[in-house]
């Protein structure tokens, strides 16, 4: 046997052993484990996030409303880029909640990509038709809108965690 190839069947046995070291052993979970779990981790309503944008997209028209002297455009501005947020965000939660009962993991895998899909195309035609659909456009009313609709995700993730672990605590 050629010393380079003993070598290297060193190397790669002396790699494996420090691996298998390293790793912790795999043990099944109780139930009572993973009723632990899911109440430490909430699952988040993708219908609330979609909800919470909207009612943010409609504060921000009335908001603008005031604020822009009720001209019309900037409002229609603020509502439609609220919308390019709001409904591909619709249309991904009807779909994933289309996909609880998948009957694998691969279903569920295909139809979150699936769904994801459809979300970006639908958000990005409506981008793109942004100029056609509302007549002079306020391009930063819209943007606001656009931007603050999206950071919405973050604060309602945010919000989840803190109700659910308020309302754990009360319960105790």
């Amino acid at each position: 046997m050629p010393a380079a190839l003993d070598g290297t069947r060193k190397i790669d046995r002396a790699l494996d052993d420090s691996v298998d070291e390293l790793d912790p052993p795999v043990r099944l979970w109780s139930r009572d484990e993973v009723e632990a779990l899911r109440l430490k981790q909430p699952v988040v309503s993708l219908w609330r996030v979609v909800a919470i944008q909207a009612l943010a997209g409609m504060l921000l028209a009335l908001v603008s409303w005031f604020l822009g002297g009720h001209r019309s455009n900037v409002v229609w501005s603020v509502l439609y880029g609220a919308a390019c947020v709001v409904v591909p965000g619709a249309l991904f939660a009807h779909g994933m909640s289309r996909q609880v009962f998948a009957s694998n993991a691969g279903v569920a895998v295909f139809g979150f990509m699936l769904w994801e899909f459809v979300k970006i195309g639908v958000a990005v035609i409506m981008l793109v038709a942004a100029i056609k659909v509302v007549p002079q456009l306020s391009l930063p009313a819209f943007l606001v809108a656009l931007v603050v609709c999206i950071k919405l995700n973050w604060l309602t993730l945010f919000m989840q965690g803190r109700v659910k672990k308020n309302v754990a605590s009360d319960n105790r």
